[in-house]
């Protein structure tokens, strides 16, 4: 914007009259936040947009489209790990949905909440705390500041029953790139309240298309909550070694055919990914450039009392279902060799009673260990913590500010998330781990893996590639362990499920008959291209998304 065109002149000044002055963002100071992010990808902003309520974006939308300048629309800017706030494409005018963040509305008899885009998990359950509602909140590893639209909108998921975070979405209020309000067809009749109730409404389902698509700037979502049950009681097992890992998945793949709908997802952590959480990395034992030594993981493991994989999951229910169902889940993984523990909330209570009391190191590090329980707890319960995020922050050493929420991209952390499906197959998945531990080791970053159980079927595994940005090397490797481990994951017939903003164009194939029906779908409802170019839509911009340049029509 170093020389504004008349188009980007006349924009500004009509969204500073819409919107008011302090709504519109210019300049590198004022858009800092926008243009970095925790993978290092460098975005150049054109200016933000902070509408405060529906009518706003709709007049910030039309004179986009008059003027032809492109949008990228971020809900909290929380999208850790692939791309933050920032946009696909350089130039583009970030509008930031932030300060519309209203709870519009909320059936407590139903379980219905109908919220915008600013609205977190800890907004959501202070709302229902308030309420004294028994309901819970589909809580995420993002933390407590990421948005509930933005999350369900990139298909996230969680541990509470409804997992998969799109699956309980039953309405989408959205404004098109022309302006105009999409509804469903059912709501548009007139019947709002069973639209509402009831997900894919009459005619063609096209609330789908603004999950992980750029059809327009979703302003209202309906989520489905899970109810508070009645106990809750979660499990770990702490399996010994490595090769205990494919009796784990045959395990878990019988549990959840058996008990899934009284389930949440089912967690399978590796030693790496479980001391990203409970220790600081251990910078004074680790040669600079180097991996920790195999003795070294050991050593820290045995003295968290973790082992090579750790299991976990939770049981929701009435008291009778719940003791059926921890019941068939030892049955079930009898045959693991294993350390397994039982919990619920009273009993962590009654452990950090008695731990309070013993003295010494043994006993300091039992304490921790169930800080460490009752934090994951927390998250069974559907109350938003910052436990996971904290690995963000393993490899960078930094730290957030006195009294401020974690914010990787803020704080110089490094973090590309690297999210394949994998068959829930245990040669499969022995074969899936072992090539992520191959390709981590080649270019010197530690791996760190979860499986995450989507249904008795598929696995979402997550990797986070952590580096430190304030080094050139660091970073280099980090990217290019990302590109390796996509290259070898689509070999063994993995691929991700979401991919961040430097990465549309390795799962964006323009010569697939899916992609090209994308492609017409954005070119009839978006001619302009105005929202978000490049997301997940083929272009031939070497980003992968297409050039588009302020000041110039689309």
């Amino acid at each position: 914007m170093t020389h504004p065109s008349r188009l980007i002149e006349q924009a500004l000044g009509e969204w500073a009259e819409t919107l008011g002055s302090d709504a519109v963002l210019t300049g590198l100071n004022a858009t800092e936040l926008y243009r970095t992010n925790e993978l290092s990808a460098k975005r150049d902003i054109a200016a933000v947009l902070k509408p405060r309520g529906s009518s706003q974006l709709v007049a910030a939308v039309r004179t986009a489209r008059k003027c032809g300048l492109p949008l990228y629309p971020v809900s909290t800017g929380c999208n850790w790990g692939y791309g933050a706030a920032s946009p696909v494409v350089d130039d583009c005018v970030v509008v930031d949905l932030s300060k519309m963040n209203q709870i519009v509305d909320f059936d407590e008899e139903l379980g219905l909440v109908t919220v915008q885009p600013g609205v977190t998990p800890r907004q959501l359950r202070d709302f229902l705390d308030a309420r004294r509602s028994r309901w819970l909140v589909p809580v995420s590893g993002a933390g407590p500041q990421c948005s509930l639209i933005g999350n369900a909108l990139e298909r996230g998921y969680g541990v509470t029953p409804y997992v998969d975070h799109f699956s309980a979405v039953t309405s989408i209020e959205a404004v098109l790139p022309d302006g105009e309000i999409y509804r469903s067809a059912l709501s548009a009749a007139g019947g709002a309240e069973i639209d509402q109730a009831f997900k894919w409404g009459v005619g063609p389902y096209l609330d789908g298309i603004f999950s992980q698509g750029a059809f327009g700037i979703v302003t209202e979502m309906t989520i489905a909550l899970a109810p508070i049950p009645e106990e809750v009681v979660a499990f770990i097992f702490s399996l010994k070694a490595e090769e205990d890992l494919e009796p784990a998945i045959i395990a878990v793949h019988e549990i959840l055919k058996s008990v899934g709908n009284v389930l949440g997802s089912i967690n399978l952590m590796n030693g790496h990914r479980m001391l990203a959480m409970v220790e600081d990395y251990p910078f004074n034992r680790v040669e600079k450039g180097s991996l920790m030594t195999h003795s070294l993981v050991d050593d820290l493991l045995k003295k968290n009392f973790l082992g090579r994989w750790t299991l976990g999951g939770i049981v929701y229910g009435d008291r009778g279902l719940v003791k059926s169902a921890i019941s068939l889940i030892k049955r079930r993984s009898a045959g693991i060799k294993c350390r397994k523990l039982f919990f619920n909330r009273k009993r962590i209570n009654l452990l950090k009673a008695v731990a309070r009391r013993l003295p010494g190191s043994q006993a300091a590090m039992l304490r921790k260990q169930l800080g460490n329980l009752d934090d994951a707890f927390n998250v069974a319960e559907g109350a938003p913590t910052e436990t996971a995020l904290k690995l963000c922050y393993w490899k960078s050493g930094q730290r957030p500010p006195e009294g401020q929420l974690m914010n990787p991209a803020r704080d110089g952390c490094g973090v590309i998330w690297y999210s394949p499906l994998v068959p829930m197959k245990p040669e499969k998945a022995r074969a899936y781990v072992d090539m992520v531990y191959r390709v981590c080791a080649e270019h010197r970053i530690e791996p760190l893996i979860t499986l995450t159980s989507l249904s008795h079927r598929c696995f979402d595994s997550t990797v986070p590639i952590l580096f430190d940005p304030r080094h050139a090397d660091d970073t280099a490797r980090a990217k290019k362990c990302y590109e390796a481990l996509f290259e070898a994951g689509k070999e063994l017939g993995v691929l991700p499920y979401r991919v961040g903003i430097d990465h549309m164009g390795l799962i964006v194939r323009p010569d697939s008959t899916y992609w090209k029906l994308v492609a017409r779908l954005k070119e009839a409802i978006d001619p302009g291209g105005i929202i978000a170019p490049g997301r997940y839509c083929p272009t031939d911009h070497p980003h992968g998304a297409p050039e588009c340049r302020l000041g110039e029509n689309s």
